[in-house]
């Protein structure tokens, strides 16, 4: 239809030029009817941006004053009429047509198959000429913008065998060559039979673009399922995926443009969200810097226990000798003669009571945390009895 209009254009403009050198056969008439026959040949054929528009113009701004020259040839008030009824029959034609037009919204791409030549077209937003029902058939409205879809991948394996618990991947891409999504699209009438039958055939343009919106980000996220898990399968083990994930997703986003591209898609970006990792794996694979780490530890805390033993210690000798001093100085006091086993005993029964001390406080510590917990406290372990 749209290879036969040129040329119905251009018999039109002709025959509308007739009339006008009939009434006027002048050689300005002639040559000016031959330039705009050259003109409409140039805009019919020569591939020109909006060129059937324009020679479409031409040829209704012809036909009125065609009509009108016509209608002189017919007696004087013939081109008035004749123009009239030209008027009226182009007004209810363009009506006809607005109500049969093809709309085409702002962010979608109409694709149409047209028989028996079976050539696709493509319709931008804007609107468009009718379909002829006969000869044309919607194959698909498609989104013009841009997408954006997150994908979570479960249990990818590594090199080494042991598994990325979870991937997510945000993808941002959009339709570049709208014939090569409806002609390239993978298993096409399977996945338009599938999704029909869940939702339904769609009836608006609101819907197909629904309906390939959906079909587009299964196959997405098919593609990048395989993409991330083959590029994976060559990285070493999980940690590595975790610590490169940068360079990991331009990888994928390369393996992935070049998987996509045969179905007419262009990937914008592709970031990896999230890389979660057992964390065991994590331990193993920093297993000596724990270790270095935990003696570390284990070396501070040794050294701060060592000094608090000897702070204590030297706590309690320097309370045991003050305790025998202030013994010895009352019993000297009192005029007592002191034997060396004396002094001997005074100094064991001073070391006991500071111990039976220690462990009276041990036990007051043990009755407040029972009381705070709930639980009964223990009689004090050790020790010497009253003397």
């Amino acid at each position: 239809m749209r290879r036969l209009l040129p040329s119905v254009l251009l018999l039109f403009l002709l025959i509308f030029l007739i009339p006008i050198y009939q009434v006027q056969q002048t050689s300005e008439v002639l040559i000016l009817s031959v330039s705009l026959l050259a003109i409409g040949v140039f805009l019919a054929f020569g591939n020109q941006p909006r060129g059937l528009e324009l020679l479409g113009g031409i040829t209704v701004l012809m036909s009125f004053v065609g009509i009108y020259f016509a209608g002189h040839i017919m007696g004087n008030n013939g081109g008035l009429c004749l123009l009239t009824l030209w008027a009226l029959a182009l007004v209810g034609v363009a009506a006809l047509m607005w109500r049969r037009a093809t709309f085409v919204e702002r962010g979608q791409i109409m694709v149409v198959n047209q028989l028996p030549d079976n050539r696709i077209i493509i319709f931008g937003e804007g609107v468009h000429r009718p379909l002829t029902p006969s000869f044309e058939r919607l194959l698909a409205v498609l989104p013009a913008y841009e997408l954006i879809q997150e994908i979570e991948l479960h249990r990818v394996n590594t090199e080494s065998l042991f598994n990325v618990d979870k991937i997510e991947v945000l993808i941002r891409y959009r339709v570049n060559s709208a014939r090569e999504v409806v002609v390239g699209f993978p298993n096409r009438e399977r996945a338009f039979e599938e999704l029909q039958h869940e939702r339904g055939h769609p009836e608006s343009n609101g819907d197909y673009v629904g309906f390939w919106t959906e079909m587009m980000r299964r196959q997405m996220a098919h593609e990048v399922d395989e993409a991330t898990r083959s590029l994976i399968a060559s990285i070493s083990g999980p940690t590595d995926v975790s610590k490169g994930r940068s360079d990991h997703a331009r990888k994928i986003r390369v393996r992935l443009q070049e998987s996509v591209q045969r179905w007419g898609v262009d990937i914008m970006e592709l970031r990896l969200l999230e890389v979660v990792v057992d964390p065991e794996r994590i331990r193993a694979a920093n297993r000596d810097r724990i270790i270095a780490r935990e003696l570390q530890d284990a070396e501070r805390k040794a050294t701060i226990d060592a000094q608090v033993v000897e702070k204590v210690g030297a706590a309690q000798a320097k309370a045991t000798a003050q305790m025998v001093s202030e013994i010895v100085g009352s019993l000297k006091e009192q005029g007592a003669d002191l034997a060396p086993e004396d002094l001997e005993r005074i100094i064991i029964t001073a070391m006991q009571r500071m111990t039976d001390t220690q462990q009276l406080s041990g036990f007051f510590r043990q009755v407040t945390q029972a009381q705070a917990g709930g639980a009964p406290p223990g009689p004090p372990t050790g020790g010497s009895g009253p003397r």
